[in-house]
């Protein structure tokens, strides 16, 4: 009986210092990052486990911290300890918001973010912003500017590397190269352009009434966006179909119709082939479409869900619905599991988790300061921002604010 008794006390005694470091750091896992913090402080076993394999781990499975993507466009080189901190943020919906660019006439302006700057347009001007590491987020001044507030109105635009690509109400393409500071503007059509894209030397543009278009531009052609006595961008194919929404990929196009009543909105070109191939996505009309990878597209659409569809099948592999009908407008998408969808009411994002099917981890509805309910357009995030167009300005959410009001609507 006496043994019996000291094996129980040493039982009882077993303090949770004496685990090995593996049942520890399993027990970590399941804490908060204020947890955690006062874990660090308890003995310098529990501040090595945590902060040289927990935040780390934490980091790589986090929902919108966990992507390079992520960390390439934002301002900050974030510890893993604040990532975790931030992911908590974007989960629960602790973020403070700040207003630009009110324009009183309705206006949708096209955006682009990079690491230091803010792209927007401007009715016929492109203007570039400078973000910065203050509370206000970016610099209101212009810092360049390329266009006139009389030119027809930008309603598509696309960049990579220094070229920026654009499309105009009045039929017109516009390519921009900063790095020459050389300005192109090309008649295409008649029609309104819908989207633009491109590919290295390879564009696609679809318009509002007519068809979508494939051109080539040759590197060699550098040297001729100030001479318009030549067209940079050569005509090689036509589809005599315009959709709402394209986006390359190689070879692929992915392109959305504004309304199809045999529910098949959602087609894939094949630029090599001229195929036009119908994906088996049940969707009325397709709003936006994005590249989740070589082989996989994300859309959003007017029947209110977020799909994604395999190439390789044609067929729908998930699908997400909103919770209050409303349809998906835009996509913004990190590289690893979260998607952020700009929906039709209220100022409205949603926040999804591939890995998590149906459900929604989070809704943001900004402040309405003006009487109306405007959809959001455009969307872009990096770690610990959110930037929205509506159609009277644009609003950014900062979920570096630990201080800030949490706004969860996850149980909604």
């Amino acid at each position: 009986m006496r043994e019996e008794g000291d094996k129980l006390n040493s039982v009882l005694e077993t303090k949770l210092s004496d685990l090995d470091e593996y049942s520890l750091g399993h027990v970590f896992m399941f804490l908060t990052v204020a947890d955690l913090d006062r874990c660090i402080l308890v003995c310098k076993k529990f501040q090595y486990i945590i902060q040289r394999f927990i935040f780390p781990k934490k980091c790589l499975s986090s929902l919108v911290t966990g992507s390079e993507g992520g960390a390439s466009l934002s301002l900050y080189a974030f510890t893993h300890r604040k990532r975790v901190r931030l992911n908590e943020n974007w989960r629960i919906g602790r973020y403070e918001e700040r207003t630009y660019f009110n324009h009183n006439v309705m206006y949708i302006s096209q955006m682009l973010v990079e690491r230091e700057w803010l792209y927007m347009t401007h009715g016929g001007r492109l203007q570039a912003h400078r973000r910065t590491k203050n509370q206000y987020m970016i610099d209101t001044k212009i810092q360049w500017m390329v266009g006139n507030a009389g030119d027809s109105d930008f309603t598509a635009l696309v960049k990579q590397g220094d070229r920026f690509f654009g499309g105009r109400m009045d039929g017109k393409l516009v390519i921009y190269d900063h790095d020459t500071r050389q300005l192109y503007v090309q008649p295409l059509a008649d029609s309104m352009i819908k989207a633009v894209d491109f590919d290295g030397n390879v564009y696609a543009v679809t318009t509002k009434d007519q068809s979508t278009y494939i051109l080539h531009c040759s590197l060699l052609d550098r040297d001729l966006l100030n001479n318009y006595e030549h067209e940079l961008l050569q005509l090689s194919q036509v589809y005599f179909q315009a959709y709402e929404t394209i986006k390359l990929n190689n070879n692929r196009l992915a392109a959305g119709k504004f309304h199809c009543s045999k529910k098949q909105a959602l087609q894939l070109l094949d630029l090599y082939s001229s195929a036009t191939i119908q994906l088996n996505s049940s969707s009325m009309a397709v709003y936006d479409v994005l590249w989740k990878d070589e082989h996989c597209i994300l859309s959003g659409n007017f029947d209110t869900t977020m799909r994604l569809v395999d190439t390789r099948t044609g067929n729908d592999e998930a699908c997400w619905t909103d919770p209050y009908d409303a349809s998906v407008y835009c996509l913004s998408y990190n590289g690893t599991h979260a998607v952020c969808c700009g929906m039709k009411y209220h100022y409205r994002v949603n926040l999804y988790d591939l890995r998590v099917p149906k459900r929604c981890v989070q809704m943001y509805f900004p402040s309405k300061k003006h009487n109306n309910y405007s959809p959001v357009y455009s969307i872009a995030t990096d770690y610990s921002q959110l930037f929205l167009v509506t159609d009277r300005n644009l609003r950014i959410l900062n979920f570096d604010a630990d201080w800030a009001v949490v706004k969860d609507y996850a149980s909604m």
